[in-house]
């Protein structure tokens, strides 16, 4: 059986560079709605259109969806 203080201390580093670059765990969430972000893009559709559909798709705002994309475009500090 695995605790609380055994995932922390096995994924210790991965945590502290999450939280000195102000990465919501939360943000897990999204990545369904970012990798279909990628996908689209790849396939030459225009971000603008892509942000419409997956707001749709979503049940969010365009501007929810904007915000997923450049948290998750920023770039993250390994210090």
């Amino acid at each position: 059986m695995m605790t609380t203080y055994d995932i922390l201390k096995m994924n210790e580093r991965l945590f502290s560079i999450m939280l000195d670059n102000k990465i919501n765990p939360n943000d897990i969430r999204y990545l369904a709605i970012y990798d279909k972000f990628l996908d689209m893009k790849s396939k030459g559709h225009k971000v603008g259109y892509i942000v419409v559909h997956l707001a749709t798709e979503n049940n969010m705002t365009e501007r929810g969806i904007y915000k997923i994309i450049k948290r998750f475009e920023s770039e993250v500090s390994m210090d």
